[in-house]
């Protein structure tokens, strides 16, 4: 659970942190002068600094940008009072180089974005942070823009106007504060939801974990993802038990498959998920089964890097399937004369055929451990090092 949480805050990462000492700046600059604005918003900026990188390290480059582009926005600000010339009102001159670099970040978006993919982690899922970025950065945008447009007019159209800019700057403000404080809490709000939903690791042909994702998500993406998912055949005398897949199944719909299956969740070890799908399908504790092999697979949603485990029924087994589930024990004469028949899921036949390699049916034993064999954490090791084990 501490890993996903981790992975949901990197991966949702709050965007008005990055902006913040800019905003403290322009809110304390116009009320105390520029001088305050400085002292209160840079130690601010390096706090915000050290804290990223103990808290958030990964993305540590990603919020160093923008500290850099608060530190230029700081210094063409002096600059621009050090001129002999005054190219904007003295009372607009930070917002409107602020707005500036807004409308130059929102020009350029498709390359920044593929800039800072090349040096971003590829364990952390970007694309959240870049369209909450750029929404709160137009939002920014508007405002400024409205801030500024209305000064001018003000101080250009009404007389004995200080009472009208006085009204408007304190619901400039007011509109900085109240937008800063709403976008904390909604972030707060929407990682507690997403740590109620349910995520499924992504990774490589090889196994190894490179993200994750909310299996909703995943599944109605056009873009096909690998995940992890675990397999169990029970077999007993020569049978193998399948059960019959949901008619809405988006994979395998009214097509029998292996008992147990399921995918493995963010943070979760391959053993667990096994045990847990075993107690959830069959109410099943201490639940025995071996490796037996693994194999990938593409579906019409997604790609799975399946595990394949196999378990002898023992007399103190006593099989509780949930309601809804329809299964039924099948010979190997049964499953042959159907193999082409089409109400196999391509996950079992694939799987049938590595059984059938094993000689385990025909012997009608297995050596069922209660701790799955070496060789699975040799084969996952790098899975194990990233998190998946």
């Amino acid at each position: 659970m501490q890993k996903l949480r981790k992975q949901i805050k990197e991966s949702f990462f709050n965007p008005i942190l990055h902006l913040l000492p800019l905003l403290i700046f322009l809110v304390v600059e116009d009320f105390y002068g520029m001088s305050m604005g400085f002292k209160i918003s840079f130690p601010i900026a390096l706090g915000l600094l050290i804290y990223i990188y103990f808290v958030y390290n990964r993305i540590f480059t990603w919020h160093l940008i923008f500290t850099g582009l608060f530190v230029a926005v700081s210094l063409l600000a002096i600059l621009e009072t050090l001129l002999p010339f005054k190219l904007v009102d003295e009372a607009l001159i930070y917002e409107v180089v602020v707005l500036l670099n807004l409308f130059a970040f929102l020009i350029f978006r498709k390359q920044i974005q593929k800039g800072i993919s090349g040096f971003i982690s590829y364990l952390i899922p970007m694309t959240n942070n870049f369209n909450e970025l750029y929404r709160v950065v137009w939002v920014l945008f508007s405002v400024l823009l409205l801030y500024i447009s209305a000064f001018t007019f003000i101080k250009a159209a009404i007389q004995n106007n200080v009472p009208y800019l006085q009204i408007l700057q304190y619901v400039y403000v007011g509109i900085l504060v109240f937008f800063s404080i709403y976008e904390i809490l909604r972030v707060q709000i929407i990682r507690s939801k997403l740590l109620k939903e349910e995520w499924w690791p992504i990774v490589s042909n090889q196994g190894k974990i490179i993200g994750s994702i909310q299996h909703f998500t995943s599944l109605n993406d056009e873009k096909k993802y690998m995940h992890p998912v675990v397999h169990v055949l029970l077999i007993d005398r020569g049978m193998v038990l399948l059960k019959k897949r949901y008619s809405d199944d988006p994979e395998s719909p009214d097509m029998w498959d292996s008992s147990i299956s399921n995918h493995v969740k963010m943070g979760e070890t391959i053993e667990k998920c096994v045990e847990r799908s075993a107690e959830e399908k069959y109410a099943l504790n201490n639940f025995r089964f071996m490796y037996l092999s693994n194999y990938t697979v593409e579906g019409k949603n997604e790609k799975q890097y399946a595990f394949l485990f196999v378990s002898c029924l023992q007399t103190e087994y006593k099989l509780n399937p949930i309601p809804q589930e329809k299964t039924k024990w099948w010979t190997q004469r049964q499953i042959e004369d159907n193999l082409q028949a089409g109400i196999f899921s391509e996950n079992f036949k694939l799987e049938y055929d590595l059984l059938e390699r094993s000689g385990l049916l025909e012997s009608g034993k297995c050596e069922c451990n209660c701790r799955m064999r070496d060789v699975i954490y040799q084969q996952t090791s790098a899975a194990t090092k990233t998190g998946l084990n």
